[in-house]
Parts: structure tokens; C-alpha cells; sequence
């Protein structure tokens, strides 16, 4: 394996030990040996020192008036700051563990109670949550053998984001992103791609002897870790929303992070795939295909899926682009009488990228941790689902006839959530079948079973739109324009007039919707192979 360390990389003050029950190899220094002798106490000292530096940014609040988003700020860089020497403190992950525990419940309580406002902006606010519960998260999965992993994700955190947060703000003449109702810019976003790419490099110099740490690594590798690892962790930042960056960020990065300490082919792989991504978001972009935010996440989905997937399964989610961009752009123009009835327009936001390819993202990565043949035909079913669910409703409003509402088993009007037609439902069957037909090539051993695989891949995506229309005519938003009347997604209708809630859940959107429709596709696929 790639960077794996060895004793005769070690300087001469570093010895063997023993073997730890976590199975990996302990050497020790003087320092380290002495203080993970005293865990119980370390654990005190921690939990009191990262307690005063909340009651302190509290007490200079109060004193000095000082806005709340600074002195969080301060917080954030120095609690970041200790948790990076937290694997000199502890050895077992049992105190980590209460740790991060601890200040979960602690900042949960905090923010609705309405205390520390040094630290805790406002009670929707729950970033200091967040940042905890990815540490807990990270502590359960890599402590026992990779600490300073965890370490260096909530570095790059602690250290990134107040970057990107100051810069953005204190910039004039800057480029703004929205997506999910947040605003940043890409000058903010640029802080985060160095500040992160910084961090990484201090993180793998710093641990590089450390017990169970990365070893030499040449400088030219060293660099493009950093620099992949940046770029891709500020991406993510950019359109996380609600202060979910604290969870995001950290967790990408210690994804990118094992990945690159231990398959470096893999980790070049996501490289190239990195660029690749980026051409294909640049490209939509400049075609009007993706608003900015939507780029952002497809360099995002792109990035993972094309990098760590390879071509067996970038090709897929590249069909389902072109034949679901394809159909948008398709008698365009014929179609603006219905534009202000859905939610969104055919220029794709960040929210429906995610909606129609976040599912297959999760898929990929869950292959990877938990190698299995299956994970393949579940993602093949989420993407026939989302395709068979694009084409029937950009071709369905064609139909002549009102299409039909399962949920309310009645005809209804064109454009409506929900409903189906003969030749919405047609198309959306031919072209799952398509997606499935054109994606046997790239299927491994699949190939082997031609029929049975496009049959599969047809059915569950007939059956994932299916749900998707259930789902969005029994439980999605449904508006009325008080000035027109009609129904409609929108929240907004006929000259920004605000609607009302006539059916549905308000934060069950399309976009939830078709996220639900793509997760019924991917656990079709494989149940209907069989």
C-alpha cells in the first residue's frame, strides 16, 4: 500500500511498544507516552479549557460589544486548534468519544436556551452542533488507528471557514453564490481553498511521524494532496447550508484524506476526475444548463463520482445529464405556459443535482467502505429513476389529454405535482430503458445477462417515477396565487405575489421528491436482477 508507515522511517527516538487491541502498531515518545498515561485528566483539562474558551468569547461579547459572528470566529479557530493535538491527549477513543458527546448535548441545550452568544449566533443556528457531532462521527471511525486523520478534517475546518467567512465579507465587488436560501461568494470560497490546502499540509507534516501517521511523502505528491483536497473541501463549503459545513466539510476531508494516505492511484484518480468535473460544470454553465450554485454541485458530484468511480460510473450519470439537459432544452419555449406552475426552471439549480444525483453519490461512497457487486445496479437504479421521472415531466405537459392523479384518482390540470399521462409515463419508460441499454457496456459481468439487465433497469425506473408521483401528489407543497388562482409550487406567483399552502408539506419540495423517487429506483434495481 501507498505511504505506509514502517519502523525504519521513524527517527531513532521512536521505538516499538506493543500491540494495541485496535491491531495497529504503538510507538512512543517520552511526551506522548506520559500524557496518554494520564487520559482521565487530559479529558479534564480539555473539557475545562474548551469551556472557558466559550465563557470567555461570551464575557468579551458582553464587555466590548462585539458582534456575535467574531467572537464565534475566535471560537471556532481555537477549539480547532485543540482538538488538532487531541491524539497526543488520548490514545483510546473512549474519551474523544465523551468528548464529542458532551458538547453536542451541551450546545444543543445552549442554543435553545439562548446561552453563550459568544459562540451561538441565533436558536436555528446549529453549527455548534454540527461541528461536534462530525468529530464524534470521525473519532467512532478512525480513532483507533488514524487520529490525526480526524485531527486534520477539523483543522481544516476550524481554520478554513472563518477565512472564507472574512474575506467574503470584508471584500467589496464580489461574486456572489446562492443556494439553499444562503448567500456566499466565490472570493470567500477561494479563502477556503487555500486556508484548507494550508491546513492539510500542516496536518500530514505535523503527523508524519506520529504512531500510525503517513510517513515520507514525496513533495510533488504532498502538493497535489493539498491543493485536490482544498479545492474540492471549499466547493462543498460553498453551497452547504445552514451552517451544515461544520458536518460537510469534515467529513469530506477525512474521506479525501484516507483515500489519499492509502490508494494514492485511487486518489489520482478523483484528480483527474476533479477536472473533468470541472469542464463539464464550466461547459453547462456557459449552455445556461446549470444556474452558479448548480455547477458548484455538479464539480461536486462530478468530482467524487468521475474520480473515485471511473468510467463505469461517470458514463451513466453522464447519459442521464445529456438526456434529461436534452429534454429540458426540448421545445423550450412551447413549454414557458408552465414554467411558473413547478418549482424551478430547466437551468438546474444546486438542489435539483443533488435531488437527482445525490443518491448515487451516497451509493458510490458506501461501495467503497462496504465493497459490494450490488452498490452498482442500486446506482443504475437511481439514475433510471431519475431519467424516467425528467422525461415524463418535460414530455408529459405535450400530452393532449389532462393527465391523471394517482393520489386523488381523478384527472387534473397539466402541470400539476403528482399527476401521470399516457405519454409522460411512455417516455419515461423508453427512457430509462435507453439509459439501462446505453450503460450495459460499462456494467463489468453484468453484460453477461443483457436482457435481464435492461428489463431491470426499465422496471425500476418505471416504478421509482411511480413513487416519485405518488409522493409528490400525496405529501409535496401545493400553492394557490391568490391573484390567478391557480396551483402552483411556487411560493411566489404573478408578479412575486406570495402564495398559500393549499395541500402538501412546505419542506417537502420537488426536490425532496425526487430524491425519495431516485432512492425507490436504487432499491429496485437490485431486487428485480435477482
Amino acid at each position: 500500500m501507498f505511504l505506509r508507515l514502517s519502523p525504519a522511517a521513524l527517527p531513532g527516538t521512536l521505538c516499538k511498544f506493543n500491540s494495541l487491541p485496535s491491531g495497529y502498531l504503538y510507538f512512543q515518545l517520552p511526551v506522548i507516552s506520559f500524557l496518554h498515561m494520564n487520559e482521565p485528566l487530559n479529558f479534564v483539562l480539555v473539557m475545562v479549557g474548551l469551556t472557558a474558551l466559550v465563557l470567555a468569547a461570551d464575557l468579551v461579547k458582553k464587555i466590548y460589544k462585539i458582534e456575535a459572528g467574531k467572537t464565534r470566529m475566535f471560537v471556532h479557530v481555537a477549539v480547532a486548534v485543540v482538538i488538532f493535538f487531541a491524539p497526543f491527549f488520548f490514545r483510546s477513543k473512549l474519551y474523544p468519544v465523551l468528548l464529542g458527546s458532551v458538547f453536542i448535548i451541551v450546545n444543543f441545550a445552549s442554543i435553545k436556551l439562548g446561552m453563550f452568544t459568544g459562540m451561538n449566533i441565533d436558536r436555528k443556528n446549529l453549527g455548534t452542533v454540527y461541528y461536534p457531532l462530525s468529530f464524534l462521527v470521525l473519532v467512532l471511525l478512525l480513532w483507533d488507528k488514524y487520529p490525526y486523520m480526524v485531527s486534520t478534517a477539523m483543522l481544516i475546518m476550524g481554520i478554513a471557514d472563518p477565512a472564507a467567512a472574512i474575506t467574503g465579507s470584508s471584500l467589496k465587488n464580489t461574486h456572489e453564490v446562492s443556494a439553499f436560501g444562503e448567500h456566499k461568494t466565490f472570493e470567500g470560497a477561494s479563502a477556503m481553498f487555500i486556508s484548507a490546502s494550508v491546513a492539510t499540509l500542516i496536518g500530514i507534516l505535523f503527523y508524519s511521524n506520529f504512531p500510525g501517521g503517513t510517513g515520507e511523502i514525496p513533495y510533488s505528491t504532498l502538493f497535489n494532496i493539498c491543493v485536490a483536497i482544498g479545492i474540492m473541501v471549499a466547493a462543498v463549503e460553498l453551497i452547504s447550508p445552514r451552517a451544515t459545513d461544520n458536518l460537510t466539510v469534515p467529513l469530506s476531508s477525512a474521506l479525501l484524506l484516507y483515500i489519499a494516505l492509502h490508494d494514492m492511484p485511487l486518489f489520482q484518480s478523483f484528480m483527474v476526475g476533479e477536472f473533468l468535473a470541472f469542464l463539464v460544470a464550466f461547459i453547462s454553465r456557459k449552455l445556461k444548463l446549470l444556474t452558479a450554485d448548480g455547477a458548484v454541485a455538479t464539480f461536486i458530484l462530478g468530482g467524487f463520482i468521475f474520480g473515485l468511480g471511473g468510467w463505469d460510473w461517470a458514463i451513466p450519470i453522464l447519459l442521464f445529464f445529456v438526456i434529461g439537459s436534452g429534454a429540458s432544452r426540448l421545445f423550450a419555449s412551447a413549454k414557458s405556459g408552465y414554467n411558473l406552475l413547478y418549482e424551478k426552471s430547466h437551468t438546474r439549480d444546486a438542489g435539483q443535482v443533488f435531488a437527482n444525483g445525490g443518491v448515487g453519490l451516497m451509493i458510490l461512497i458506501f461501495s467503497i467502505l462496504l465493497p459490494d457487486h450490488h452498490w452498482y445496479l442500486a446506482y443504475l437504479g437511481s439514475l433510471t429513476a431519475a431519467t424516467a421521472d425528467t422525461l415524463g415531466t418535460e414530455l408529459g405537459v405535450f400530452s393532449r389529454a389532462n393527465p391523471f392523479s394517482i393520489s386523488l384518482w381523478k384527472k387534473v390540470e397539466r402541470g400539476m405535482s403528482g399527476a401521470v399521462s399516457y405519454l409522460g409515463t411512455t417516455a419515461g419508460i423508453v427512457s430509462a430503458a435507453m439509459l439501462a441499454s446505453l450503460s450495459l457496456p460499462f456494467a463489468g459481468g453484468y453484460v453477461l445477462f443483457p436482457i435481464r439487465f435492461v428489463v431491470a433497469g426499465t422496471l425500476s425506473g418505471a416504478i421509482g417515477s411511480l413513487a416519485d408521483s405518488i409522493i409528490g401528489g400525496t405529501f409535496q407543497s401545493q400553492y394557490r396565487c391568490p391573484t390567478c388562482g391557480k396551483t402552483t409550487e411556487r411560493t411566489r406567483h404573478c408578479g412575486g405575489n406570495e402564495t398559500a399552502l393549499v395541500s402538501g408539506y412546505r419542506w417537502i419540495n420537488n426536490d425532496v421528491v425526487n430524491f425519495a423517487g431516485s432512492v425507490v429506483g436504487a432499491v429496485a434495481f437490485p431486487l428485480l436482477f435477482r
